[in-house]
């Protein structure tokens, strides 16, 4: 048990650091990350040199291609921003309706899961709120609606980088991850369409907003299972959130609700509904439905190995190479990497909106300053999950002999020692309803799915293993647990506080989101068990 207890101290120093001490994640990470270290040194007697190059790879990993990707998009979008052009798209949204249930709706759910889905970090909670409180919400109001709807679409956001770094570092299939992924968070998210409209009207509105309901949570959950099980992970999101809004906001336009629902003491005229040009609507969007389409064309059956550099004479599009293991080199496909291609769709797309090249040049480099913070916090978390699953003797392929470490002399890794405790003390039968539990401790200290899944995602490959249960089911229930864990995570709860105007009220906004995260950790545990004891055939 003492083994364990060491090897989970980089975990307890978030979980003082970030949630307890309020600590900044650019401020608590590297030191998380030296303690790593040091215990991987001095406790688990692992080589200096290998424990450093582990460190190094897991770093750069988390630059290129994890934080890359939503960087690609916030330079998209600050300069849609700075142009005017985010907030022509806003107010087009805006426009369709002054109940305020189906705004909630189309803003919070819809719109937050779009931005979820190309650079999460933040923007689905805090952009939503914003326009939320613009629109009349009071900020408490604002917040919490947007904290609880941003749920379904989080372990496909930023085109999908939770779950691709799960399968990076459990080195499990993508594509059965992200069919196990869909399969969980589908039913979710259609619940979490009620759950947004039951935060600020409870069950009467529910009742009065039936249709809209159903037509937001059908059209984002259907599309979400399809594109997850059949087309793509790093689309799911997109695709789903661009279904949602049209068909919500098609919806919207064609019913027009001669009593809409309003908060108490407005009048139907406080929110009258705005002009708006459809040449601006799609114009704004541009961008967006672009990357969508050369996502698709680079990731297609004939052109993936192209692009991946698997192809002869297209070697060049993979940089590849070893830093301490040659049996897991780091690679990264530069083009094929949704960041380049959400920079290349804006480019394309700027000079039909009249954007200089010159204002994109000044917002990426805004952007990169702006990102500092999550760079850093970001690399070093995926430095620790880097040391803390390494184990010894690493081997070579091809020679089979041991490039570190010694043969016959086996140091099994701090994940692993964490995974041997569980497996000792929790019953095969059991250990599905607690698998979500992780993904939401995870999220809940780091803020980020991705970062989560980078933690914790060997640890259910392992606990699974010991425990004679799927992996990729395991796996995806802590991919699907990290929802819950948003919606409660100090992160997300500043971020939305900041938003709104509520800083230093974050305590008010945490009681009254924890009530939406034990039944979601309840139903989705209750999901895992039946996949795993009842329906294991449904499993990838």
């Amino acid at each position: 048990m003492l083994p364990a207890l060491v090897a989970a101290l980089p975990l307890f120093v978030l979980l003082v650091g970030l949630p307890l001490l309020m600590k900044p994640a650019v401020k608590v990470a590297p030191v998380a990350w030296a303690v790593t270290v040091l215990i991987a040194i001095l406790y688990f007697h692992l080589p200096p040199g290998v424990t450093l190059l582990a460190a190094l790879q897991g770093a750069l990993f988390g630059i290129f291609p994890i934080m890359y990707i939503p960087f690609g998009a916030l330079v998209v979008y600050n300069t849609l921003k700075a142009t005017g052009w985010m907030d022509k798209m806003q107010g087009a949204m805006a426009s369709l309706t002054i109940d305020r249930r189906a705004q909630a709706l189309l803003i919070g759910f819809g719109f937050g899961a779009f931005l979820e889905g190309i650079c999460g970090f933040g923007a689905p909670v805090a952009i939503p709120a914003s326009i939320l409180v613009g629109l009349g919400y009071e900020p408490m109001m604002a917040a919490l609606v947007c904290l609880v709807a941003n749920t379904g679409p989080v372990p496909f956001g930023s085109l999908a980088i939770p779950t691709v770094t799960l399968a990076g570092t459990t080195q499990l299939d993508l594509m059965r991850l992200s069919r196990m992924s869909g399969r969980l968070m589908a039913p979710l998210a259609f619940i979490m369409a009620f759950a947004t409209v039951f935060a600020m009207s409870r069950g009467k509105g529910v009742k009065g907003a039936l249709p809209v309901i159903l037509v937001t949570g059908l059209s984002f959950s259907v599309t979400q299972l399809l594109v997850s099980n059949f087309v793509s992970a790093e689309l799911t999101d997109v695709v789903a959130s661009l279904v949602c809004l049209s068909a919500t906001a098609l919806y919207l336009s064609r019913r027009r609700d001669a009593r809409p629902w309003l908060f108490p003491g407005e009048g139907a005229a406080v929110a009258k509904p705005k002009e708006f040009h459809p040449r601006e609507l799609f114009l704004s969007w541009l961008p967006y439905l672009l990357l969508a389409v050369l996502v698709i064309a680079v990731n297609l059956e004939g052109t993936k190995r192209y692009f991946n550099g698997s192809a002869k004479g297209w070697e060049w599009m993979l940089v590849q190479f070893q830093i301490y293991n040659p049996g897991k080199l780091y690679k990264f496909t530069w083009l094929q990497s949704p960041g380049t291609i959400m920079l290349i769709a804006g480019l394309l797309a700027f000079p039909f909106l009249g954007i200089r090249l010159r204002t994109f040049g000044e917002q990426f480099g805004k952007t990169a300053r702006q990102m500092v913070p999550s760079f850093v916090a970001v690399a070093s978390i995926l430095s620790i999950s880097e040391v803390m699953n390494l184990a010894l003797p690493i081997l070579d392929p091809k020679t089979k002999l041991a490039v570190w470490g010694t043969l016959g002399v086996k140091q099994i890794s701090m994940v692993n020692t964490m995974a041997n405790s569980i497996v000792s003390v929790v019953s095969a039968h059991v250990y599905p309803l607690l698998s979500p539990v992780f993904g939401t401790i995870g999220v809940f200290l780091t803020g980020s799915n991705t970062s989560s899944n980078a933690l914790f995602g060997n640890l259910q490959k392992l606990t699974a293993h010991g425990l004679g249960l799927s992996d990729v089911l395991m796996a995806s229930g802590g991919n699907a647990g990290s929802p819950a864990g948003k919606m409660i995570s100090p992160q997300s709860i500043v971020i939305a506080a900041a938003a709104v105007g509520l800083l230093n009220q974050e305590g008010r906004i945490m009681r009254q989101t924890i009530k939406y995260t034990i039944p979601y950790l309840v139903i989705l545990g209750l999901m895992v068990w039946g996949y795993a004891f009842l329906f294991p055939h449904l499993v990838p």
